[in-house]
């Protein structure tokens, strides 16, 4: 590849490198590095002032100034962290960047040329920051309108890329703040609805939510999500009246394309999304292919009420936590109550129960979870087989209660292409190339839901435990700086840096992380802080540990494969296979612990080179 085009006034040089400042790019040897504006925009002003201290005030004021929409600490950090990693350098032996502790920063090599403050770029390529200090920067490329008539009236070219668009929170515009939840279930049918159109690309919930009651800047969002289009609006509920407010805008020039308002009866919810869903297909001007009225929504049920009650169950169980998995249960079972012919509730609550046997506590025994799970999907698919989140809740009880990865993916793959918009789907598949020792296609996988999902936790942790898995540590941890900061911490976040430090032998950043997952991941926390303490010799805490989970696992089972886990790290692998037998006697392994997913990754090679492994690994249900 040929170098920058010199520039005297432009272009930097320091050891390797180069930057060329009015272009905005970094060489090294005349080869091009991937390196993003914020952290571009940071060397750019550390070569100003090469040599001098720059400090966190002069960086905030230079690059996040007041009314930015980002958290700034977390924000420098990633920035300073994907500065670093693209130098080769490091903060404990820098070459380039010194930290000066609560001061900032300083480039501390010899610099060729006249560093000039870096220009600012279009925003298409600005990183945002929102609630607990979440940062990324989305993969997609900033989709136009499908057809291009809206930019030849504006006098644009015609775009032959389809449109997208992102749904923001309906706020809750009336008084009751119970609404607020039916206010965000809403929001999450009409992306279903929109994702069901098929031409569209949909931004998934999780990323959209982490907008929810703070200021609207619809340029940034759109910047950040690379859509070309965003619906925001508000709902009020006052006694049997619903009343929607909404507007449809092109992102690329904040201008309103279309409004609405929606004054209807409750019990006309249904008819009034298909008729919101239809007018924005045709603002967008998507051929709808005789998916107009019922065919477009494909109404899940006709009672008011039982609506309200999944959508209030749907909101709870976004994140998949124990406390909201059981809340949410409740209100999917009231939903059947009044409804038994409720498709969706059934697949909701199926779902739910298929994955709260790894919760450590899920208030049934197992032979009771796996009954409520497989009966609920069994209804769900006679009522609607065409319903993609039933095949999907149907993947997720093949896969952990009849270890049977080969039935599982099939049933994902079903439920993508019935709606390819899910990206919890993509996930989902990751999840069975991590149990069956795929690193290759969990990495594939877990990019695509992190583009239908830009600002997820769970997606970006997702493709994290991805590149660990395929021996990638520096990358996983760099993937991991946005969301290092959310309290609560994301589960896997945590345990995935963790084992990422034990893979390079960092002992004390390794365990110090997975104490901070022992206090956020229960005890399958404890279990993983219990194998890292014995690798790096701390075996009377490990083993103490092992006590732990002994003790419990008397008292009330399920707790084999993590007794196994930490005799592994001890080096007992008699021990291990023991209780992985014991594991896999005693029932669907898979369904009690995620933590089975991880004897297929580096930290336990070991344990795979021994040829008792194979035998146990089918057993498990972790081989296709």
């Amino acid at each position: 590849m040929a170098g920058p085009q010199q520039s005297a006034r432009r272009v930097v040089r320091f050891g390797v490198f180069q930057v060329d400042l009015g272009a905005g790019e970094l060489f090294k040897q005349g080869i091009k590095i991937r390196l993003q504006q914020q952290p571009l925009r940071v060397l750019a002003l550390l070569l100003e002032h090469a040599g001098e201290v720059v400090t966190r005030e002069d960086l905030r004021q230079a690059i996040w100034p007041a009314g930015t929409f980002v958290e700034f600490d977390v924000g420098l950090d990633a920035a300073i962290h994907k500065l670093r990693a693209a130098l080769d350098d490091s903060a404990e032996s820098p070459r380039f960047v010194e930290t000066l502790p609560r001061r900032g920063y300083r480039f501390i090599a010899a610099v060729d040329g006249v560093a000039q403050p870096l220009e600012e770029s279009p925003p298409k390529r600005k990183v945002l920051v929102w609630a607990g200090g979440l940062a990324v920067a989305a993969a997609l490329l900033l989709a136009l309108d499908h057809g291009g008539l809206h930019d030849r009236l504006r006098g644009r070219p015609p775009s032959a890329t389809p449109p997208s668009i992102a749904v923001l929170p309906l706020t809750n515009l009336g008084t009751d703040a119970s609404d607020a939840a039916l206010a965000d279930g809403m929001t999450e049918e009409l992306i279903g609805i929109l994702a069901r159109l098929g031409q569209v690309r949909v931004i998934a919930s999780t990323s959209v939510f982490g907008f929810k009651g703070r200021p609207i800047d619809v340029r940034r969002i759109a910047d950040s999500l690379r859509v070309s289009h965003i619906l925001e609006g508000g709902f009020r509920r006052v006694g049997s009246r619903l009343r929607l407010q909404v507007r449809l805008v092109d992102a690329r020039d904040g201008s309103t394309r279309w409004a609405a308002t929606y004054d209807r009866e409750m019990k006309d919810v249904f008819a009034t999304q298909d008729e919101l869903a239809g007018a924005v297909a045709r603002e967008l001007e998507v051929r709808l292919e005789g998916r107009t009225g019922s065919n477009l929504l494909r109404h899940r049920t006709r009672n008011i009420e039982a609506y309200e009650l999944y959508l209030r169950g749907h909101d709870l169980t976004l994140h998949f936590t124990d406390s909201g998995l059981r809340a949410g249960l409740e209100y999917f079972n009231q939903a059947i109550a009044l409804d038994s012919t409720f498709a969706a509730a059934y697949a909701a609550a199926a779902r739910g129960y298929a994955l709260l046997g790894w919760s450590g506590n899920p208030g049934f025994s197992l032979g009771e979870l796996r009954t409520r799970a497989e009966a609920a999907v069994r209804k769900a698919l006679a009522l609607d087989d065409s319903l993609a989140e039933a095949h999907a809740a149907l993947g997720v009880i093949l896969m952990l209660w009849r270890g049977d990865p080969t039935s599982a993916e099939a049933e994902a793959r079903r439920a993508l292409a019935l709606n390819p918009a899910e990206p919890r789907v993509h996930e989902q598949l990751a999840h069975i190339a991590l149990l069956t020792g795929r690193p290759t296609d969990v990495l594939a996988e877990a990019r695509l839901g992190l583009e239908a999902d830009p600002l997820s936790p769970t997606a970006i942790t997702m493709v994290a435990r991805a590149l660990y898995r395929n021996g990638r540590c520096d990358e996983a941890l760099a993937q991991l700086q946005p969301v290092a900061g959310l309290r609560p911490p994301v589960r896997w976040a945590v345990l995935t840096a963790g084992l990422c430090f034990a893979e390079q032998r960092r002992w004390p950043e390794a365990i110090a992380a997975l104490r901070q997952g022992g206090e956020t991941g229960g005890v399958h926390g404890r279990t993983m802080l219990g194998f890292v303490l014995a690798q790096s010799g701390q075996r009377q805490e490990a083993r103490q540990i092992l006590a732990e989970l002994l003790a419990r696992q008397q008292r009330s089972g399920n707790l084999a494969s993590d007794v196994a886990i930490v005799h592994a790290g001890l080096g007992d692998f008699d021990g291990a296979f023991t209780w992985l037998n014991r594991a896999a006697d005693e029932g669907p392994a898979l369904a009690t612990t995620p933590l089975l997913e991880e004897i297929m990754g580096p930290a336990f090679r070991d344990l795979r080179r021994d040829p008792r492994f194979e035998r146990v690994r089918k057993r498990l249900g972790l081989s296709r």
